[in-house]
């Protein structure tokens, strides 16, 4: 367990995202999603990043579940992304239990799965070469699964992060939204559970 000082500064960056949710209660505008940025010193270890990804995928998962099969997807497409995501969470959870070169050959195998299935629509814009995805829910579980793979893992916390949370609203712009909030929230929740075994309400009453 780490001292309780050493803790002041997580505990710090944790409150300040609980305070971006409360501050879009009144702003008018979306807020930068760069808010997120300090997700990457939380991460002081590849197990912390690996966690963190499985608790996203995790929640990625249940929203879908929830959903009903959107229109441009048949419904083929959405249950083989359902079970691609069922099946990424499977494998995080077993290389967690007991991390080997046999399970980090599987979910590289996987990424090149969730790859092809993304297609290769590759579109040209001003600021260079665009890749267009065919899911958002395969993105975050590609992002989640480069958490056990790539030495970067800060990086790629921050990237699901974004992703997750980040949204689009006409009335607000780009950026961390009213649509947001909950998303947000979960992040901070996991973060506040996995340094103080706390939620966000016993940790910032009057917060949360």
């Amino acid at each position: 367990m780490k001292p309780k000082s050493s803790l002041t500064p997580i505990a710090t960056k944790i409150k300040k995202w609980v305070q971006t949710a409360k501050e879009l209660e009144k702003t008018r505008f979306a807020i930068s999603i760069t808010r997120l940025t300090s997700i990457k010193s939380l991460c002081t270890d590849r197990v912390a990043a690996e966690k963190f990804a499985l608790y996203i995928a995790q929640r990625v998962q249940h929203q879908m579940n929830q959903a009903t099969c959107p229109e441009h997807y048949t419904e083929e497409e959405w249950e083989q992304h359902k079970q691609v995501i069922a099946e990424g969470i499977a494998q995080m959870e077993i290389y967690l239990e007991n991390p080997s070169n046999e399970g980090e050959q599987s979910i590289r195998k996987l990424l090149r799965t969730i790859n092809s299935l993304q297609g290769d629509d590759r579109r040209n814009v001003a600021w260079g070469t665009v890749h267009f995805v065919r899911s958002g829910n395969l993105l975050k579980l590609d992002y989640a699964l480069r958490c056990f793979t790539d030495n970067d893992f800060p990086y790629w916390i921050y990237k699901l992060a974004k992703e997750y949370v980040e949204s689009y609203a006409p009335e607000y712009g780009s950026g961390i939204t009213p649509k947001s909030v909950p998303m947000l929230l979960e992040v901070a929740e996991f973060w506040c559970q996995y340094y103080f075994s706390q939620s966000l309400s016993e940790k910032f009453p009057g917060f949360a």
